[in-house]
């Protein structure tokens, strides 16, 4: 048993992040990225500051093989070389940047302005400015932006958690500096001020936007950015190429769409096409930032804080670029920086180049087949796999054998099943859902990655559901991986994005109030000593009772709780890898070790299960709290007696994420069962692919 509890009193989050969190974390690679790659190991930097290497004897890769400690070539894992760089480090801020908390703003933001000033623009054909005193509408700086409102329609965003900030207030002149002549008013600026007036609500929906966009032209006296007066600037075609080149970003060209400058259009015109283009930058950067719908409305599940780019931000790192190369660099920054989205980037241009995709006739359903076996079914199965006659075989042969079941073997690996060669009904399902077109599916998976945090953390957990795996992440190499055990889909395992912050061993299991209720209540009706043999006690006022004193069956659970000691049959074993959240989710060990064998591993009431969890630890503590030799064995010395908690003094982000389709260490691109309908979900969000049936969604908040 596995899941949600109750964790007890949940300290303020600003509390639970460690100021120097983001920079420490990249000690790991001291001795773990050694151990996975063989190559030179740490920056120097980060050697000088955390001294000699952290070794782990053996990867908790979970398939019992005795491997190199973190081999990731033969562990399958992606190569070291191909890790993410984190964003360039462009501003200066006093304190170390919180991928997970919504008041520090991203790096990005805060020295945009200072780092594309207007002392050196891209250059743009000359408009003669209106006076600001003349020309200017009262306006107020931009706000935060705001929890976005649902599925798109045109020309709308994604809202999220705010992350930015207020642009610096201009200085004022000395005293002895003489006061500049007024620049003359000319048309397009008489214009573009009528439009920033009382126009904007024509070209953007969110009042960010609008406030972003008159703070901009007003501060620049109403001076294009993107046109001139003869047509487009540089600037104006880099982002209008930009724009029709989003579906290699999964996104619709259609929804960035601005009508072509006729070559003598007037002032009025160029100013329409200025704010148009300004207005679809916005768009664009939000779109392919943090995503084109708000996630939270699939499902109370569905939790993550997408990274919503700040509107004057952006203006200000896109409009004020030095030249056409340094523009296509900003709008390129927008997009999510892990590697698995870029090569899922890759995967969808080679498919796009390729055109329509060829697609297959399903195989129908039918007992499962074995090799050495004749079934009418396999024709069928052969063109499904692009697999020809074996020598001496006739047209439309029926025995499965030879390269056919090398060919099954060979999907089954990629698909994440059992490598048995048996064609059944898992099999088979994955066969005919392969078949389709796989386009609309990696759309979906790249929206997804918008869902993360924009900074790439140094290090970070994360677990993917769909593929029952949990990975430990040091500068965008996994160092750590091992075999999990996920919610049930009736229950399932939150998408969302945390802070570790400490393990507990020999943890007591306080059962929820949804598994009283739904699980254990029907038990005591039954047998009110059927919790008692399983170490559950029950508890009325602070003291435990004999159950057989209480009438179950007109009791109900009001008054009573119940909790499990920590010892051998504990549903949350021997430990529990803590990241607050509001679903009551953690990671945790437990006494049901068998089930890591199944190729379908959604079993819990919502909480995540860990394989081999002592190495798990291990490799979590080299990170949390390096250089401290916290080693197996002697972590080891905390099992058994009470409940003791260790925090970890380097915190780093816990990402539970949900991707149905990534690219392997082959470069070969894999997909596993739609486990929660979330696919399909996105899918429907967007407007893309057929609508499948959803996943059940009918449970509890709080789960075990």
């Amino acid at each position: 048993m596995s899941g949600r509890g109750v964790t007890g009193t949940v300290e303020k989050k600003s509390a639970m992040r460690h100021r120097a969190a983001s920079r420490s974390m990249l000690a790991v690679a001291t001795g773990l990225a050694l151990a996975a790659a063989g190559g030179p190991g740490l920056s120097v930097q980060a050697q000088e500051f955390y001294g000699s290497a952290i070794a782990i004897d053996r990867a908790g890769h979970g398939t019992g093989d005795s491997l190199p400690a973190f081999d990731a070539d033969a562990a399958g894992m992606l190569r070291p070389g191909q890790a993410a760089a984190a964003l360039p480090a462009i501003a200066d801020d006093s304190q170390p940047f919180d991928a997970l908390d919504p008041r520090r703003p991203s790096p990005a933001h805060s020295a945009a302005l200072a780092l594309h000033g207007p002392d050196a623009p891209l250059p743009v054909e000359s408009t003669a400015p209106a006076p600001v005193a003349a020309l200017a509408p009262a306006t107020t700086l931009p706000s935060a932006p705001m929890v976005g409102d649902g599925a798109p329609g045109l020309g709308e965003g994604t809202s999220g958690t705010p992350t930015g900030a207020a642009p610096p207030a201009s200085s004022a002149p000395s005293p002895a500096t003489a006061e500049p002549a007024a620049p003359a008013v000319t048309p397009f600026s008489t214009h573009l001020a009528a439009i920033v007036e009382s126009g904007l609500a024509r070209f953007a929906s969110r009042p960010t936007d609008r406030e972003a966009l008159a703070a901009y032209y007003t501060a620049r006296n109403f001076q294009p950015a993107f046109t001139g007066e003869s047509g487009l600037a540089p600037l104006g075609q880099v982002a209008l190429d930009t724009f029709a080149g989003a579906g290699a970003e999964g996104l619709d060209p259609a929804d960035y769409a601005v009508p072509p400058l006729p070559a003598d259009a007037d002032a009025a015109q160029r100013a329409e096409t200025e704010m148009r283009v300004a207005a679809a930058t916005l768009l664009y950067a939000r779109h392919v930032q943090s995503g084109r719908f708000d996630p939270k409305t699939l499902s109370k599940d569905v939790d993550p804080s997408p990274t919503v780019p700040d509107s004057a931000a952006v203006l200000a790192r896109v409009a004020d670029a030095r030249d056409p190369q340094d523009a296509r660099a900003a709008l390129a920054s927008f997009a999510p920086q892990y590697d698995q989205y870029r090569l899922l980037k890759d995967q969808l241009a080679q498919l796009q180049a390729q055109g329509q995709v060829v697609s297959h006739a399903p195989i129908p359903p039918g007992p499962s087949l074995r090799p050495g076996e004749s079934d009418p079914r396999v024709p069928l199965l052969r063109a499904r796999l692009g697999v020809g006659l074996d020598a001496g075989a006739q047209e439309g042969d029926e025995f499965y054998e030879g390269a056919l079941v090398e060919a099954v073997r060979a999907f089954q690996a990629l698909a994440g099943q059992k490598v048995d060669g048996i064609v059944g009904r898992n099999t088979l399902a994955a066969l005919n859902d392969a078949g389709a077109d796989p386009v609309p599916d990696i759309i979906a998976n790249m929206e997804r990655w918008r869902w993360l945090p924009h900074e790439v953390a140094p290090a970070y957990v994360m677990v993917n559901i769909p593929e029952f795996m949990v990975r430990i992440v040091v500068d965008g190499s996994p160092v750590h991986e091992t075999r999990v055990v996920v919610g049930k889909p009736e229950t399932q395992t939150p998408i969302l994005s945390e802070s570790m912050q400490n393990a507990v061993f020999n943890p007591s299991w306080h059962v929820p109030p949804s598994i009283i209720r739904n699980e254990m209540l029907p038990k005591l009706r039954a047998d009110p000593y059927a919790l008692v043999r399983q170490g559950i006690d029950v508890v009325r006022n602070g003291r435990v009772i004999d159950p057989g004193t209480v009438d179950w069956r007109r009791a109900g659970t009001q008054g009573y709780s119940f909790r499990q000691e920590p010892g051998e049959r504990n549903a949350l074993g021997r430990m529990k890898f803590m990241f607050p959240n509001k679903h009551a989710v953690y990671l945790h060990d437990t006494p049901s070790r068998a089930l890591f064998s199944r190729d379908r591993r959604a079993f819990s009431h919502g909480c995540v299960r860990v394989h081999e969890p002592m190495e798990f630890a291990e490799a979590l503590f080299a990170l949390g709290r390096p250089g401290e030799g916290w080693s197996q064995q002697r972590l080891s010395r905390l099992l058994g007696g009470k409940e003791k908690s260790l925090p970890l003094k380097n915190k780093y982000p816990v990402h539970l994420v949900y991707f149905t389709s990534f690219v392997d260490g082959n470069g070969q691109l894999v997909t596993r069962e739609d486990l929660y309908g979330t696919n399909a979900a996105t899918k429907s969000a967007l407007g893309i692919g057929g609508a499948r049936q959803f996943a059940d969604r009918k449970a509890d908040t709080v789960r075990r």
